[in-house]
């Protein structure tokens, strides 16, 4: 009998693939119980049988027999195994072989094309075996005999039907197709015949999706779920054993991959794992569904599919996957010297992903990316942990952008100790919207970055109360938008306190009136009764987009009434025991007779009255104004 060659037995093509470890949330028992109860089997053991040798005459064609004659055989003359052969050689039929030249195959037919070759390839994979006569026999008996001829190949029967003569079923690959029309006529049954078998490759057999084929779908997927992993294994769906009597339910027919998602959208729709190996996917566009109503899944298996471009990824791009199986799929033969190139392209579309066909991935670093579990904290336009110091840095500043953006600036000079130091940073960005350049400001540029020059960075720093007040005094004239200002007092001690406040002015000088953006950074510490400047560090740059619309979406009495900003800065309307310097005073009458319109006398005994706080002295003329209770002799001028 000849004897098949020694191959180690491996899952077949109707069991689970041996690519990768099985994960424990996608583990479930696929074993089908034997028809005597007592044990289970895989249909993947082959079984041994030994054929009945038929007569040369009836079963063997006669030019296979004569072929058979021309053998060249082998002949031991003697036991001293001295390698010697003797070769008789039998009739010449019209092959020509040479003196130890191989013996042709069992199969050969003088030539001929063998007749498994004629299934045609290509896609879809699925065909028909049709064994004529089947009726006689039993499903166990055909199907066991044919998987032990093929063994170690293997296959499941799917829609195994009698129609009259003829029993038949479909197979889903073409290597066992091949390896079943190659059992034609190879097998001889109980009453002596010869096994027929014939492999065709029809249209796809349809189902109908109806109420029955749902709640059988029902069935197969409930036992496939694993409840303490919130996971559901459709690996090779259209194998399972409660659907391949009646149904070929393949996931890469559109209707038949929507309505087991719907199902599953409708019964968990809280799935975290997902596992769709080798189901034959090309188009994944219906898995767009995984979307929107899938939204904690987490771990996604497709490999062993036929996906070819990653772009096709991006259907399910919006999943927050930590998990993802690729593997199997043509897409990755792309890659195979590219490895770095495929995490890449995949972390394009997953970035929180962090294990990639079974290999953990680096932890992802997300800059763009929103964290829905880590929200940035509402904003505040003060950050301050003292009250007490935000009451001296709110008079403070609004003191001293009161005189700065007054018309003379010298009052600040008791605003910086004797040996202050200031420097300026400009930052030019590329602004389509704002064409206005900083050519004003680019000769004070003390950018560390671009100026690596120590004198030159020497010569631009400020350094003594007057240099720095004298450079102050040069720069535009300006007009601070104090609804757009922040504050963050980041250093507090008994000694010192670092404020950093943000926002947009506008330059008087030029007929544009261009907008800026400043970040400036004070440092003050405790100088007599009050506060002094002993560092300050200016940036300025073009405000960006939005913070522009921000800006013209207020009011236009808000962005050019000073007074009605100080609340801004400010946060407090309690008098604050700060000891202004008579220059200071003078300059905040001036500025609230301009605002209000009264006359130096007033304006000094309104600021008195409330302790010399500005915001307090506006808020007490508008609420007396509209009461009528100021005298008219608070306007002669």
């Amino acid at each position: 009998m000849p004897k098949k060659p020694s191959k180690p037995l491996r899952g077949g093509r109707g069991g689970r693939s041996g690519n990768f470890e099985d994960k424990h949330y996608f583990g479930h028992d696929y074993r089908v119980a034997r028809n005597d109860g007592n044990s289970y089997h895989t249909h993947n053991r082959p079984r041994v049988s030994f054929k009945t040798q038929a007569r040369p005459a009836r079963d063997v064609p006669r030019s296979l027999a004569l072929a058979c004659l021309d053998e060249d055989v082998q002949m031991a003359t003697s036991s001293n195994n001295n390698n010697r052969q003797v070769i008789i050689t039998g009739r010449n039929r019209g092959t020509q072989r040479g003196r130890n030249s191989p013996v042709p195959n069992r199969r050969f037919r003088m030539g001929l094309v063998p007749r498994l070759k004629r299934i045609p390839l290509g896609e879809p994979s699925w065909y028909k075996i049709t064994i004529p006569y089947g009726h006689k026999y039993d499903k166990d008996y055909i199907i066991n005999n044919l998987l032990s001829y093929i063994a170690p190949e293997t296959f499941i029967p799917i829609m195994y039907k009698v129609f009259g003569n003829e029993a038949n079923f479909y197979v889903d690959d073409n290597k066992v197709a091949v390896a079943l029309l190659e059992c034609d006529r190879k097998i001889t049954t109980t009453d002596g015949y010869k096994l027929l078998i014939r492999v065709t490759k029809p249209p796809f057999p349809q189902c109908e999706i109806d109420a029955k084929l749902k709640e059988r779908l029902k069935q197969a997927m409930a036992k496939r779920y694993v409840h303490a992993t919130n996971a559901l294994d459709l690996s090779r769906f259209h194998r399972d054993p409660d659907l391949t009597s009646d149904y070929f339910c393949a996931l890469f027919r559109p209707q038949i991959l929507k309505a087991v998602l719907d199902i599953v959208s409708e019964h968990i729709p809280d799935l975290e794992a997902l596992n769709l190996d080798g189901n034959k996917l090309q188009i994944l566009e219906r898995l767009s569904i995984l979307n929107h109503k899938f939204l904690k899944l987490k771990i996604l298996y497709i490999g062993d599919n036929r996906i070819n471009d990653m772009n096709q990824m991006d259907t399910i791009k919006d999943l927050k996957l930590e998990e993802l199986k690729l593997a199997g799929n043509p897409i990755c033969n792309k890659y195979k010297s590219r490895q770095n190139d495929y995490i890449s392209d995949v972390r394009k579309r997953f970035p929180k992903l962090l294990r990639l066909d079974g290999m953990d991935l680096p932890k992802p670093i997300l800059f763009d990316v929103v964290d829905e579990g880590n929200k940035m904290p509402p904003f505040q336009r003060m950050f301050v942990a003292n009250a007490k110091a935000q009451q001296v840095a709110s008079q403070f500043l609004q003191q001293y952008f009161l005189i700065f953006d007054s018309e003379n600036r010298e009052p600040l000079l008791d605003a910086y100790v004797e040996h202050a130091c200031f420097s300026m940073t400009v930052f030019y960005p590329h602004n389509p919207h704002n064409p206005n350049k900083l050519n004003g400001y680019l000769m004070e540029n003390r950018n560390l970055y671009r100026i690596n020059d120590t004198n030159k960075r020497q010569k631009l720093l400020k350094q003594g109360r007057l240099p720095v007040v004298s450079f102050i005094s040069e720069m535009p004239q300006t007009s601070h938008y104090l609804n757009t200002f922040t504050m963050d007092i980041s250093l507090i001690t008994d000694g010192i306190m670092l404020i950093t406040v943000t926002g947009l002015f506008k330059e008087l000088d030029k007929k544009e009136q261009p907008i800026r953006y400043f970040n400036r950074t004070f440092i003050i510490i405790p100088e007599g009764s009050g506060y002094c400047i002993r560092n300050e560090q200016l940036y300025i740059t073009q405000p960006t987009d939005a913070q522009l619309k921000q800006l013209n979406s207020q009011s236009e009495a808000q962005m050019t009434d000073p007074g009605s900003q100080t609340s801004s800065i400010s946060g407090t309307t309690e008098p604050l025991p700060v000891q202004l310097s008579e220059d200071v005073k003078q300059q905040m009458t001036m500025t609230l007779s301009q605002q209000t319109n009264m006359n130096l006398e007033w304006s000094l005994k309104c600021l008195e009255e409330v302790s010399w706080n500005y915001d307090n002295a506006l808020s007490a003329f508008q609420e007396f104004y509209k009461r009528g209770q100021i005298p008219a002799e608070a306007f002669n001028k």
